[in-house]
């Protein structure tokens, strides 16, 4: 009954200024390091300057001697006093390696910046000074930072009593015996042997990741009521699970707040990390606040590394372009692995498992092994593992086309999915939507007709362009139904809708956004369902004393299932109130027949019966007497939402680009993208979650890059040395979503948008790059992109010409 009731209001679909701006544009905002507690103490890491390598002593006596110091810690000190990892709550529901570790390293390092000891001193500069007077001696062991070396036969085991470094390993396809295996492997081989074209290449994606503007950020406090620790984090109720088995600390006494505000998240500050645990237990150990603020050195030292892998692709096509079957061993690079809830092969699990994207690709035989080396773990980005897998597929593809000589956009528009609902050879599910539509509106957009004919003129005046495509069928939100399997929690959305007696409205969720626009959002759709203006509706997250249990910012989650938990929470409210209104007025009805519209709520049929909003929320609230038989006063409402079936959303991009083969200094043209997000709740955030998107995916593709050398010593730990995109290396993004359906899984029709965004650009641009030289035949498989890759190749192409 309540989804029938009618939905009048005019909030949803506008483009509405979002309500955070005003506060995080006049210095405002509420970040982690504006949250000041007196007589906090300030804990700094001292971290190692080895990458693999024995704890032969460590000297803490010149550090603790320091005035103002109040404790030292090292591994050995705590391994005894709490528990260490892995814990059930953030381990997968997968078979796998998974080592054991503490906050701080214990016998041995294995990766250079792993925390090893930790300074507690009055003030943070008294704490950096105590920390570079400890003196630990190491006894160095070989060091491994290549993947395909790590698992060779005879490399250096990075975690003691392993047999090898594999971590993880699966196969997705093709039953799971090894006869089965096995079997399907071969008929894999024959239908390739059978193809009219077959293309064979490995694809290697490097490691970068995202770097969010606001670094990782912990601080705890300790008293009678227990522990409350505030943290920089996407899942404050996954965080305070964790804290409460790994410290052993009741439930009920531990309390997360993720700040109001955060500076960017984009997956890094989704996992159970190490050094917040040492922060609460150092609060209880002092009975004194104690808080840590990531340096942007430690950050990128120790998080924010992603990508990383390489993809052996055979795939095989008719005649015509129709894919017949595709084979990918696929390999990444996990660093150290030590890391709750993602483990770091989270990542390249869920890559290898949506490798097949948006394609109709009716045989495939797809496998990963996920090494560990003496590296940083890799932790979340956005295009969650998916980014190397979209960069091999969509790579192979281009190459496919030019192959049988046959446009790369029709082959592409061939082999999409065609009907849905639709099942990969994977176990994807791909709900709802048509793809070949929003392809087709791309290409229109880009002219590709047009372009192609001033392709060629150009061509005959010596310039070169070229267009390149790429799609992604990526996460829109993420059902309990993978979320339990992969990584051993809910998925379900879920939000607290409160009207008070002045019909103001509250809505609590128990997520954490980090610029996604939450705020704006969420009151649009409570203006829309209660008829009322957003800026009477106000919005608290990511606070577990005050919030419902939620799994977190994570896989567009609030697009889709966050956003329909409050639909659906609005919904009941205005069931109940439209029952107390029919009942006050003594007609006979149902709340279907009330309108919620202009800060009223009336009949329908007769807009002159009614009541101000707040004036009926005052009577329920405020003067709950004959209430219906059997209704409770209140206007209160929690609701879960769980998608009937795992949802995706659909995304076509094009890149177009103009190369100068002397230097292989590229420029991009233009960039377009074309996707189906349901029902668009503001075309403003919508717009800035798709230019965020493509430029992280841009970054990443040409700019930023994680550098280890052979001794595994990190070379990329400043912002001198990382490279990421500024606003002077971008073109304006354009974005368009007209070619969308609604989502009929969701009360709203929306679906969530943000998470995939990035996937589709490094095949995109590097397929258009190719396009530009296709004159001269020479192919980019391994990122970055970089004009020095491009001219290596065109010169080896040329020398190789003689």
């Amino acid at each position: 009954m309540n989804a029938h009731i009618r939905n009048e209001g005019d909030w949803v679909g506008a483009s509405v200024n979002r309500k955070e701006d005003r506060r995080l544009t006049t210095g405002q905002g509420q970040y982690f390091a504006d949250k000041k507690i007196p007589g906090t103490l300030h804990l700094v890491f001292v971290r190692s300057q080895q990458a693999h390598a024995r704890i032969v002593s460590i000297n803490t006596d010149a550090a603790r001697a320091l005035k103002g110091v109040v404790a030292v810690v090292t591994g050995a000190d705590i391994r005894t006093q709490i528990k260490g990892l892995p814990q059930p709550v953030v381990v997968p529901s997968f078979a796998a390696n998974y080592p054991d570790f503490w906050p701080l390293a214990v016998d041995k390092v294995k990766f250079h910046g792993e925390p090893v000891a930790a300074v507690i001193a009055r003030d943070r500069y008294v704490a950096e000074d105590a920390a570079a007077l400890v003196e630990i001696v190491y006894d160095p062991l070989p060091v491994v930072t290549d993947m395909e070396a790590a698992l060779a036969e005879g490399a250096p085991i990075v975690h003691d009593g392993w047999a090898s470094n594999e971590m993880f390993a699966m196969n997705y396809t093709g039953g799971g015996t090894p006869e089965s295996e096995a079997a399907h492997a071969r008929k894999v081989d024959e239908a390739l042997a059978a193809a009219a074209v077959v293309i064979r290449r490995r694809f290697r994606v490097h490691r970068c990741g995202v770097t969010p503007l606001e670094p990782r950020g912990a601080m705890a406090t300790w008293d009678d009521d227990g522990l409350t620790a505030w943290i920089t984090t996407q899942r404050p109720h996954i965080d305070r699970l964790a804290l409460s088995d790994v410290l052993e600390i009741p439930s009920d006494k531990v309390r997360v707040i993720a700040p109001r505000d955060q500076g960017g998240a984009f997956g890094v500050k989704a996992p159970f990390y190490r050094e917040p645990i040492l922060v609460c237990h150092m609060a209880r150990v002092l009975g004194r606040p104690v808080r840590w603020l990531e340096t942007r050195e430690e950050h990128l030292m120790s998080v924010s590394q992603e990508r990383d892998q390489i993809h052996n692709i055979e795939i095989g096509a008719d005649a015509s372009g129709r894919i017949v079957a595709l084979r990918d061993n696929a390999i990444a690079d996990n660093g150290d692995g030590c890391e709750g809830v993602y483990w770091g092969f989270v990542m390249p699990f869920f890559g290898a498992a949506v490798l097949t994207n948006a394609y109709d690709i009716p045989l495939c035989d797809i496998r990963i092994r996920v090494a560990c080396t003496n590296k940083a773990v890799l932790s979340p980005a956005r295009s969650f593992g998916a980014f190397a897998a979209r960069f091999a597929l969509d790579r192979a593809i281009d190459l496919l086309a030019r192959e049988l000589k046959i446009d790369p956009a029709d082959v592409r528009r061939r082999n999409l999915i065609a009907e849905l609902p639709y099942t990969t050879a994977t176990g994807v599910h791909h709900d709802s939507g048509d793809y070949a539509k929003v392809f087709d509106h791309l290409t229109t957009l880009v002219d590709l007709k047009g372009f192609r004919a001033e392709q060629a003129r150009s061509r005959a005046e010596g310039r070169h362009i070229g267009i390149g495509f790429s799609v992604g069928a990526e996460l829109s939100g993420v059902s309990s139904a993978v979320l339990v399997s992969m990584e051993n929690q809910p998925g379900f959305g879920a939000a607290t809708v409160r009207v008070d007696p002045r019909g103001k409205v509250q809505v609590f969720e128990g997520d954490a956004p980090q610029g996604q626009g939450h705020e704006t959002s969420m009151a649009q759709v409570v203006a829309q369902e209660f008829g009322i203006h957003p800026a009477d509706v106000s919005l608290t997250t990511g606070d577990t004393g005050t919030t419902p249990f939620g799994s977190g910012t994570i896989g567009a989650r609030g697009g889709s299932y966050t956003v329909s938990a409050v639909a659906n929470a609005c919904r009941a409210l205005k069931s109940k109130m439209a029952t107390v209104l029919l009942h006050d007025l003594k007609v006979e009805g149902v709340p279907s027949d009330v309108s919620f519209r202009d800060g009223r709520v009336f009949l329908t049929a007769d807009p002159t019966q009614g009541k101000n909003f707040a004036a009926l929320a005052e009577r329920i609230v405020m003067a709950p007497l004959g209430l219906p038989a059997g209704m409770q006063a209140g206007l209160d409402q929690t609701e879960f939402f769980e998608a009937d079936v795992p949802m995706l959303t659909f995304g076509a991009h094009a890149a177009i680009v103009e190369v100068d083969p002397e230097t292989g200094i590229f420029k991009i043209l233009r960039y377009v993208a074309s996707d189906d997000f349901g029902t668009v709740i503001n075309p403003i955030v919508v717009a800035g979650q798709v230019h965020g998107g493509v430029v992280q995916g841009l970054s990443n593709t040409m700019f930023e890059e994680f550098v280890y050398d052979e001794n595994g010593q990190q070379l990329t730990a400043t912002l001198e040395n990382y490279k990421i995109a500024n606003a002077a290396d971008m073109i304006n993004i354009e974005s368009h979503h007209e070619a969308g359906s609604a989502c009929p899984h969701t009360p709203l029709g929306s679906r969530g948008l943000g998470e995939g965004i990035p996937g589709p650009v490094p095949a995109a641009l590097t397929n258009a790059v190719c396009d530009a030289l296709a004159p001269f035949g020479i192919e980019v498989n391994r990122l970055p992109l970089r004009p020095n890759t491009i001219w290596r190749l065109l010169q080896d192409k040329a020398a190789s010409k003689g």
